[in-house]
């Protein structure tokens, strides 16, 4: 079977630096009580690979990553995923005397300095284009609450009567989310708002450059994209939906076993991608896979 593979895919360089400084800080504190608060990267491989080492997972989905942290012991060792925390947690953690390791990436500082900038210096209103309870979006939220989180343009309606008429507009986005449907946000915003608006699109490199070589396939010539990656990867389910925007029948999976037969029959070229927290060995091995067929 021809396969093609994609390109970019996988690791993004900072989910590299997330799982260097993960591994890192697990030999360093060796002997120490070692927690993940949120797993570090949306990807099982990984989180599994790291567990092994003797971090303490700690799941924060729907939680508050504030009233988990007071839960974990005194002079333990807490490691931050890379996509951003409340920042209220170094407080907490001093007064717990527990050594934070932040693996927050380059592009979420970014974005939260940003909201910081405008909502506090230039007295803006804050629109954040976010996925609900995702990381992310819950350490944007967690700057102020006065920051109106969307999803998806059907929320617009919902926002709108919220906003003070006579405020500016700051809208940006989460990082990993799907350029399609932030730009389709944001022109409804536009057109039922008289305010003054700031656009910033701040979605990181990796998710751009990932998703227009998505978008850049042939659907006349590929049959099947297979985009492996965590069911919990925002950025890998966003790599799904374009392969159906284009006409290309895709599907995620985790790994080569999530391979269906039934999809491979009478296809002759299938396209690999992976999400930006897909370790190559993992996308090596499916690709393999299809090639032996």
């Amino acid at each position: 079977m021809k396969v093609v593979k994609v390109t970019p895919r996988g690791y993004c360089l900072g989910v590299v630096k997330s799982i260097k400084w993960a591994k890192e800080a697990a030999i360093k504190y060796a002997g120490r009580d070692i927690y993940m608060l949120g797993y570090l990267v949306h990807n099982r491989h990984v989180i599994d690979e790291i567990v092994k080492l003797g971090v303490i997972p700690i799941n924060d989905f729907k939680l508050n990553r504030l009233d988990l942290i007071k839960t974990l012991p005194d002079n333990a060792v807490v490691i931050l995923s890379a996509h951003g925390s409340d920042d209220r947690i170094k407080d907490i953690a001093q007064t717990k005397n527990i050594t934070l390791v932040d693996t927050e990436c380059e592009w979420v500082t970014v974005t939260k300095d940003l909201i910081k900038e405008y909502l506090v210096k230039n007295n803006y209103q804050i629109i954040f284009i976010g996925k609900h309870f995702h990381p992310e979006t819950n350490a944007m939220l967690a700057i102020n609450p006065s920051i109106k989180l969307v999803t998806t343009a059907e929320e617009v309606d919902t926002v709108l009567p919220t906003l003070d008429p006579n405020k500016k507009i700051l809208i940006t986005n989460q990082t990993t989310l799907s350029k399609i449907d932030i730009e389709a946000i944001v022109e409804k915003i536009k057109q039922l708002v008289p305010n003054e608006i700031i656009f910033k699109n701040d979605l990181c490199n990796a998710t751009l450059e990932r998703q227009n070589a998505v978008l850049n396939l042939d659907s006349n010539t590929i049959d099947l994209l297979l985009v492996v990656g965590d069911e919990r990867s925002s950025n890998t389910l966003k790599l799904v939906e374009m392969g159906e925007q284009i006409g290309i029948k895709s599907y995620r999976i985790n790994d080569k076993t999530d391979i269906n037969p039934n999809w491979l029959i009478n296809k002759t070229c299938v396209a690999v991608t992976a999400g930006a927290s897909t370790p190559s060995i993992i996308q090596l091995e499916v690709i393999r896979f299809l090639e032996n067929i």
